[in-house]
């Protein structure tokens, strides 16, 4: 395994981080490989491995600090906005997270295809360490007056399949595609979220 100083380690993660970024999402992750990720980086493949395990990983690295950037622009919004109702704070907090993934193509670009495709790739425990950081986030709600009416983990896993029916509405006009996620959204609010404080 290659040694680097911890300076060298920084400057190669932070390659591979905006190089796989760009490449994951102009030709989606399938069609990306380790070859063309060490390519445009300028590294040895075993430079590669010393840093990450597949492909995948790195992918899911980008991702989820891509997402730890949008959880502390949630925190913000719901700050600005606390006055409002339970299920009203929880229907703008999640269609102003929606409006946000347009500032991260990587994450936008993940639809149903890519998720399957992670699921089978990735171990286990990987997936369930994303959704665990997720449910984190979104008990925050809960200092804002918000309770749910099921487990965390359940609501975690409604939103990130609304959130996935958004992205797959991407062909859509706007219009219809903000109508077609406040209906959704109307419904799942009234069955998960409590409206009293």
């Amino acid at each position: 395994m290659p040694r680097f100083s911890d300076n060298e380690k920084e400057v190669i993660r932070q390659r591979l981080l905006t190089e796989g970024e760009r490449l994951f999402t102009t030709f989606g992750l399938k069609k990306v490989s380790i070859d063309e990720i060490i390519a445009a980086t300028g590294i040895a493949k075993g430079s590669f491995y010393a840093f990450y395990p597949s492909k995948e990983h790195l992918f899911m690295d980008i991702a989820v600090s891509q997402q730890e950037k949008m959880w502390s622009e949630m925190v913000a919004f719901l700050q600005e906005h606390s006055d409002l109702s339970p299920r009203e704070l929880v229907k703008q907090t999640v269609m102003f997270m929606l409006g946000q993934f347009s500032r991260y193509p990587l994450i936008q670009s993940i639809d149903g295809d890519t998720t399957d495709y992670l699921f089978r790739k990735l171990p286990k425990e990987v997936i369930e360490a994303h959704t665990k950081d997720d449910s984190a986030e979104l008990l925050k709600l809960e200092q804002y007056g918000v309770h749910f009416t099921c487990d965390i983990s359940v609501v975690t896993k409604i939103l990130q399949m609304l959130a996935v029916n958004f992205f797959n509405l991407s062909q859509e006009e706007e219009k219809i595609r903000t109508e077609i996620i406040n209906i959704m959204l109307d419904g799942i609010l009234k069955e998960i979220v409590r409206e009293n404080k």
